[in-house]
């Protein structure tokens, strides 16, 4: 039993998760706190105006809930002065500034390395949008680009080695590293001996760790917890639960199992590698088929496009279809769920992108929580779990704060939910009474 494991490590705060989300509240309870510089022009009224410049300095002193009061989401205030236009500002245009202050007793836990899940994602992937779209506040990715020498335009897509280079560089900058502890990963959260603090489970490449804590930042992704088919067999070797790089997969033909984003860059790629690409999906071929015209200023869904149309021998989808069943010689029946026909295909690789959700199951302690579907315009979706908008702690866990995707109403993307760093930041300081002035 859990409740048997004698604790190691007690602290104020602990961050379970390295992504982007994790990071950004990091860097705030390390000390580095935002303030406004110079003159300002407040967009939202005189009220608002008043609100902030007592506490210009330093904006995790000020209470949130006042710019609620006048219907101002706290989370949009900050969003609309890191970035007031929609396109990369030069470092020295940012309203909002850092300064350093006391740091926390803070602890970071993480499986994986700085920028969680974009260690995953394909060799070659590009962002979805503008680069810039992946900085966090405190470190502008157009400075990232200048410090580091790399020819980049900010307003361009991204490549993933960039951005997880980017995030490697922030720990850096902002002197992380001692308090991340990689290589840990997260079994179960369970109360702690006191009813309002957290003890978490965690494992680690040789042993088992228990840690507690008053305020926990759950900041574990949205896809930490990979979605499976039933009859998928993990230790079969033809079989591949995340796509990497065409290299990988040695031989003539690859099936794979998907119809989103990623299952979709991975045909693209595979065929472009002269593979034999059977791509099989349960979606009707009408919703695949809006995707991908909705996703046409994206040069990689450009050119599947023209692979789709080119009606090539080498690229076959299958759509309202699914696997029934697969042998260890990579030979796969496929089911048509309309004609309930079967296909036999024998393949050298089969690929399941099928893709991933919050591992809330983590929390089942609370059960049930509070959560809401958020989708967005690129087929995003996920549940977002309820909490207060002026400080993003759950409304059914105190002290649990949700932090990048997981807060409910933060965008799906860096630059729509790093604002919420302050806000859970600014929450645990005032509640611990940490300010500098003592506020």
């Amino acid at each position: 039993m859990i409740n048997n494991y004698q604790k190691s490590e007690d602290h104020d705060v602990i961050i379970v998760g390295s992504g982007p989300g994790g990071l950004g509240v990091a860097a705030t309870l390390e000390g580095w706190h935002p303030y406004l510089s110079d003159t300002l022009n407040f967009k939202f009224g005189p009220n608002i105006d008043n609100i902030i410049r007592r506490s210009q300095s330093d904006l995790l002193q000020f209470k949130p809930s006042e710019l609620l009061y006048h219907n101002v989401r706290p989370i949009d205030f900050f969003r609309s002065y890191h970035h007031p236009e929609n396109y990369s500002l030069n470092p020295d245009q940012y309203k909002i500034k850092f300064s350093k202050i006391k740091s926390l007793d803070w602890l970071m836990i993480t499986s994986g390395k700085p920028g969680g899940l974009w260690n995953e994602v394909p060799r070659n992937q590009l962002t979805l949008g503008p680069s810039y779209w992946m900085e966090l506040a405190h470190y502008p990715m157009k400075q990232f680009f200048v410090d580091f020498d790399l020819d980049r335009d900010p307003n361009e897509l991204g490549h993933r080695d960039d951005i997880i280079l980017y995030y490697e560089k922030f720990v850096e900058r902002f002197n992380l590293h001692h308090k991340i502890r990689g290589g840990e990963k997260l079994v179960h959260v369970d109360k702690g001996d006191n009813e309002r603090r957290f003890k978490l489970i965690v494992d680690t490449n040789s042993s088992q760790k228990v840690y507690e804590c008053d305020y926990l930042v759950f900041a574990v992704g949205p896809k930490s917890q990979p979605r499976k088919l039933q009859w998928q067999d993990e230790n079969n070797s033809f079989i591949s639960n995340n796509y990497t790089y065409p290299g990988d997969y040695p031989g003539d033909s690859c099936v794979i199992v998907g119809g989103g984003r990623s299952s979709d860059w991975a045909a693209t790629e595979l065929y472009d590698a002269e593979k034999l690409v059977v791509y099989v999906m349960r979606q009707a071929k009408e919703n695949h088929l809006r995707l991908i015209k909705d996703s046409l200023h994206l040069p990689y869904y450009q050119r599947l496009n023209v692979i789709m149309n080119s009606q090539s021998n080498r690229f076959k989808i299958m759509y309202d279809s699914e696997i029934k069943r697969f042998t260890d010689d990579g030979n796969v029946t496929v089911i048509d769920n309309k004609s309930q026909i079967t296909s036999e295909i024998i393949t050298d690789h089969l690929i399941v992108e099928i893709g991933a959700s919050a591992n809330y199951q983590l929390l089942s302690k609370w059960f049930p929580l509070t959560l809401i579907s958020k989708r967005d315009n690129y087929r995003f979706q996920l549940m977002q779990m309820v909490c207060n908008q002026s400080t993003f702690e759950s409304v059914d866990i105190p002290g649990l704060y949700p932090a990048g995707y997981l807060a409910e109403g933060t965008g799906l993307s860096v630059i729509g939910f790093h604002a919420g760093s302050y806000l859970i930041a600014g929450d645990i300081y005032r509640k611990i009474n940490k300010f500098s002035n003592g506020e």
